[in-house]
């Protein structure tokens, strides 16, 4: 899933969810584990109906897919059992829940991460320091965390926590992960949805749910509980991949002229800048 640059990106908050235009689209847990030349980050396995699930987040009703103990939201987003509690505190939106305080961050590498992984994420925390307001920080004693995990070593995808929670969580990356695809899965931890679940996506992109495997649509609704930020942008870095849950090859979004767009991993666009620094002034 990819963004474009001169344009604000949508990005959603865990709680009070914030969407951006371009940042960080992700998959159900660890996305898809292939190549992303050939497919996106939010491609997954068949998956069994024993294990989609109703639940409420954001006080809105949600599909999403239980796996591995882990609750799988649009693909690669994880949500905790807490968030999902209907009636609980964090379904009414506090954004002192969803953001980081202050914007600060602190993270820990696992140490089985290996070197290339390591130097992948430490490429997009500069991006991330260098570029918006955020900070993330090598963890001393702090109690508040992110621990970067390794996921497949086959895999090309990763998965992430959404928005600040308290205690420890987590950002999983496979072997072959790209840089921008780890700023993406960060973009979640900082609180970013996908940018094809914002209220105006209809807009500006086409549904082919014709096209998407048996069991996936859920991923592709609308999450209404999310704010928007700035102008829809289709190449922000949270974007869906053209043929993001494809079951025959096909595009599963276009334009809304029908046009293909590109898939954007490349690192952040102004658009994503802009709604990150816009959730943490």
């Amino acid at each position: 899933m990819n963004k474009n640059p001169n344009s604000l990106y949508r990005q959603i908050l865990t709680g009070k969810a914030v969407f951006m235009s371009f940042l960080i689209a992700a998959t159900f847990s660890s996305c898809s584990k292939n190549n992303e030349e050939i497919t996106t980050e939010a491609q997954t396995n068949a998956l069994s109906t024993d294990n989609v699930k109703k639940g409420k987040f954001g006080g809105q009703d949600i599909t999403y897919e239980r796996k591995n103990g882990m609750n799988f939201f649009q693909g690669d987003i994880v949500l905790t059992d807490k968030q999902l509690l209907e009636g609980s505190e964090l379904n009414k939106g506090g954004a002192s829940y969803s953001r980081w305080p202050n914007g600060k961050i602190y993270y820990t590498i696992a140490s089985n991460m290996g070197s290339i992984n390591v130097n992948k994420i430490n490429s997009a925390i500069s991006e991330y320091n260098n570029k918006t307001n955020t900070q993330w920080i090598y963890r001393s004693n702090q109690s508040n965390y992110v621990e970067f995990i390794f996921g497949s070593s086959s895999g090309s995808d990763g998965w992430a926590h959404i928005g600040y929670q308290g205690g420890k969580q987590t950002v999983s990356l496979d072997q072959y992960i790209s840089v921008g695809s780890v700023i993406h899965e960060m973009g979640h931890t900082v609180g970013l949805y996908h940018e094809h679940t914002r209220k105006d996506r209809d807009q500006y992109v086409k549904i082919l749910w014709n096209n998407i495997q048996n069991g996936q649509a859920y991923n592709f609704n609308i999450y209404n509980s999310g704010t928007d930020i700035g102008p829809f942008n289709i190449n922000s870095v949270m974007m869906y991949w053209p043929t993001s849950y494809s079951k025959n090859g096909l595009p599963t979004i276009t334009r809304a002229d029908n046009s293909n767009f590109t898939y954007n991993r490349t690192g952040f666009t102004t658009g994503d800048i802009n709604t990150i620094n816009a959730m943490y002034p």
